[in-house]
């Protein structure tokens, strides 16, 4: 077990970032050629930065979701991403590994946020997978890669967090630090090729969804017209 956990710190780790690397280059060129492209297009190609700016604060921040049956699944997704994004970047220990390795070093969180946060992100999991189980929507649209994504990310928080609390871990501390590295190097690598590439290429898609309502000259008036929304952002 020792050299598996040697080669995944080693190899195993180079490997996962520099998927992560050029994945993510892949992907956000692919995305800003195609923003061009459709910028070139656009009847209208202005850019309205002003609302875009705020429309993306309202999927980043979704209050006016906050409705309805599925106010814990919004709640949910927002506390996973909250704590997808904080504990990995930010936990102590992470950080530790990439100073050790690169010399480079930024602000961590406290260990009892860092605890909180991953509490709360297993727990949001937990709730974004009853949905996925009980309601009839979430449950055709779901296939695999949502549900392997969703178990992939428990499994690395709940073995993460076993880690650092070897005393309440109901595995051995070498496998759960097995399943954990394993699990987020896969998360890592997988991230630029799986849905999870949504945080990278928000932006970009923002701007050609918007840039798509001006595909054809005076589309985007004529579809505010037929929604009656004349001089609002659709």
């Amino acid at each position: 077990m020792e050299s598996w956990i040697e080669f995944l710190r080693g190899p195993g780790l180079v490997f996962a970032f520099a998927l992560l690397f050029l994945g993510s280059a892949r992907q956000v060129a692919l995305t800003v050629v195609e923003l061009v492209r459709a910028h070139r297009r656009a009847g209208d190609p202005s850019i309205p930065w002003r609302w875009m700016f705020k429309k993306s604060l309202g999927w980043i921040f979704p209050v006016n979701a906050l409705r309805g049956r599925r106010i814990p699944y919004t709640v949910a997704s927002a506390v996973f991403h909250a704590g997808m994004l904080l504990v990995p970047v930010f936990l102590a220990g992470h950080v530790a590994l990439v100073e050790k390795g690169t010399g480079l070093a930024w602000p961590t969180l406290p260990a009892s946020a860092a605890d909180g946060l991953t509490l709360a992100a297993l727990a949001a999991l937990a709730v974004i997978a009853g949905f996925r189980l009980l309601e009839r929507s979430s449950r055709e649209l779901s296939g695999f890669q949502d549900w392997f994504l969703l178990v992939l990310c428990m499994a690395t928080f709940l073995t993460g967090y076993w880690v650092a609390h070897p005393e309440g871990s109901l595995l051995p501390f070498s496998l759960a630090y097995l399943i954990h590295l394993a699990g987020a190097l896969l998360v890592i690598a997988l991230l630029p090729f799986t849905k999870l590439a949504h945080a990278l290429l928000f932006p970009f898609t923002r701007i050609t969804w918007e840039l798509g309502w001006h595909f054809v000259p005076r589309a985007g008036e004529r579809v505010r017209l037929a929604l009656g929304k004349e001089g609002e952002g659709v």
